[in-house]
């Protein structure tokens, strides 16, 4: 917000995410395409292990992939407009989530619930109240967009593009982006990465205990978590309830959706008040 480092974030970006396309997208590629091939090792290191032809092969592939993706992001002036870029960035932006979900593991229901409250009251704090504190620019809303939305009318923009007060900073790669089609104002659909990430900590949580549940079940002789051999300590709240039958992950994926209905529904009738 104060230092204007966006430049220098976005080279960290594409170079981290291009670790994460090598290891979600391109390695399980080769490995299908090459299915049966012999690897070579070229190199063993100490520190690495052993470098193989698959490794360069694969990661050359994924920066090569973040390096041109980082050109266009810093010689074209919108080059959201163009499809490799927002498509690479989306691409980008799932494997970092897959990455994190995979590396990060919460082992309690209550660092989950209390991690996204804390979220909760940290969005609300930075895009709504900040306005009142930083003359009237939101924290949250200028360092996403790289400085802040265009300040001319969506009109006025519309017939002359080239004025300074319709050149709005380009959005951090950080966030999903698909542009608006059929939209004479442009601009694009935007979600943050942390309403992916942080939501899925608690997914992934509920998808292991399910699986444990199924396991207790199996180990005990029966068929799964719903057998008898186990004992569903959620029954005292709910009875015989679909929880009990072996699934936390189903209903908070259908409660997640239902949230980000309810989000996306604001955000459309506050533009439509504007």
């Amino acid at each position: 917000f104060y230092f204007k480092i966006y430049g220098i974030v976005k080279v960290f970006y594409a170079f981290g995410c291009s670790t994460a396309v090598a290891q979600v997208v391109v390695y399980p590629l080769y490995n299908l395409v090459c299915n049966g091939k012999r690897d070579v090792i070229v190199w063993t290191n100490a520190e690495f292990g052993h470098v193989s032809v698959r490794d360069i092969t694969c990661h050359v592939i994924a920066f090569g992939l973040g390096i041109a993706w980082l050109v266009l992001a810093f010689v074209y002036r919108n080059p959201e407009t163009i499809f490799y870029f927002w498509f690479m960035q989306d691409v980008f932006g799932a494997c970092m989530c897959i990455t994190f979900l995979k590396v990060i593991r919460l082992n309690s229901i209550r660092v989950a619930s209390l991690l996204l409250v804390i979220a909760f009251l940290y969005d609300i704090f930075f895009v709504f109240i900040t306005p009142y504190l930083f003359d009237g620019k939101s924290v949250m809303i200028t360092v996403a967009t790289s400085g802040g939305p265009p300040k001319a009318d969506a009109l006025w923009c519309e017939k002359y593009p080239n004025d300074p007060d319709c050149s709005g900073g380009n959005p951090l790669p950080m966030l999903f982006a698909i542009p608006k089609l059929f939209d004479f104002t442009g601009g694009s659909s935007l979600l943050g990465l942390g309403d992916i990430v942080l939501p899925g900590l608690l997914l992934s949580f509920a998808a292991r205990l399910d699986a444990a549940k199924v396991l207790l079940g199996v180990m005990g002789g029966g068929r799964g978590s719903s057998n008898q051999n186990y004992s569903c300590p959620e029954q005292k709240y709910c009875g015989n309830c679909v929880l009990c039958s072996g699934s936390y992950f189903w209903p908070l994926v259908v409660a997640y959706a239902i949230g980000l209905a309810m989000a996306n529904t604001a955000v459309y009738v506050m533009n439509m008040g504007q």
